[in-house]
């Protein structure tokens, strides 16, 4: 297994100078010979990089991390993925902000297109429980994978039921490869693992969890797959980072109908589904933080009935990039 290639090797260096970001990245790659043009060179033709090339032994330094994160990539068995290679999943290529490179342990799907992230709150009603469990066994049946956040409640259901029913899943981490949280998954983690599911991070070997980070991760869940489920959600729930970025990205959002009984008790974590479910247009886009004309994506699922409904929604096959395919020229 090769765990990095030449092209994003470089570019792993060049990512860890300061001021380097995907927009200067995509610059970069568009330079003649970049791979083996010296990096001055190129910072003739970019003052971002010549700025950060000025700061005494930035570039040795980058040099020396990307060495420790190839080594610690060797020992977990993970490969180091960027937006240049073949491999690198291929709905995430299409997000405005796609991660340029993202780490990778264990095996992707075989086929990406059909994937869907289940996502929703760590406390979920009983109900809650019992339509992440269905769903998701439903999605598995039809060979699609499961991308969700490896977090309690709602993602912990999805990935424990994808893996007893023998589906694919993947993991979504807001840290490095070289720890899991919550620990108490642990166990679920190489579960999916051993499962032929895979944990992906866009942070590298060392990165600790930040609240940032967890924002990110959510939109890149949204980012690797064709829709995304929402279980369960209050109105100020994380879970809503990820519903947001699916109708941004131009994908579709499906939201479950609560249960009579959660009605009833006016359970907290259904406050965003009811929103969802009703006819206020303006305070469902100012919730998903999105044009009135979006909201054509958002799907009320009201039973078990709905749920091929979802898989005949119309597949994303690609939009707008600031990446876009020629990366693979």
């Amino acid at each position: 297994m090769m765990v990095i290639s030449q092209k994003t090797e470089r570019m792993l260096a060049l990512s860890l100078l300061k001021g380097i970001g995907p927009a200067s990245l995509h610059q970069i790659s568009k330079f003649p010979s970049f791979l083996e043009e010296d990096v001055g060179v190129i910072a003739n033709s970019l003052s971002k990089l010549k700025k950060s090339l000025e700061v005494s032994g930035s570039w040795k330094m980058a040099l020396e991390q990307v060495r420790y994160q190839v080594s610690q990539a060797e020992e977990s068995n993970c490969r180091i993925l960027s937006v240049l290679d073949s491999d690198y999943p291929s709905l995430l290529r299409f997000t405005k902000d796609a991660p340029y490179i993202i780490y990778v342990k264990g095996t992707l799907h075989q086929s990406p297109e059909k994937s869907v992230a289940i996502i929703g709150t760590r406390h979920p009603t009983r109900h809650g429980s019992l339509i992440t469990e269905r769903i998701t066994s439903f999605f598995v049946k039809n060979d699609w994978s499961i991308v969700s956040g490896l977090a309690l409640g709602c993602d912990t259901i999805a990935h424990q039921t994808a893996v007893a029913a023998r589906g694919h899943t993947i993991a979504v981490l807001a840290h490095g490869l070289q720890t899991i949280s919550p620990g108490s998954n642990k166990k679920l983690a190489s579960e999916i693992l051993e499962s032929g599911g895979a944990l992906i991070s866009e942070y590298g070997f060392g990165s600790a969890a930040i609240p940032a980070h967890f924002v990110k991760r959510d939109r890149t869940q949204a980012g690797l797959a064709q829709g995304v489920v929402m279980i369960q959600s209050d109105i100020k729930g994380g879970s809503l980072h990820a519903s947001r970025a699916a109708l941004q990205y131009g994908r579709w959002l499906a939201v479950p109908f609560p249960t009579e009984l959660d009605r009833q008790a006016a359970e907290p974590k259904i406050q965003a589904n009811m929103l969802f479910a009703s006819n206020d247009t303006n305070e469902k886009a100012s919730l998903l933080n999105c044009d009135a004309a979006d909201l054509q994506r958002l799907h009320i699922v009201e039973s078990k009935e709905d749920y091929p409904k979802i898989i005949e929604l119309e597949k994303y096959v690609g939009g707008t990039s600031k990446y876009g395919l020629d990366f693979l020229d």
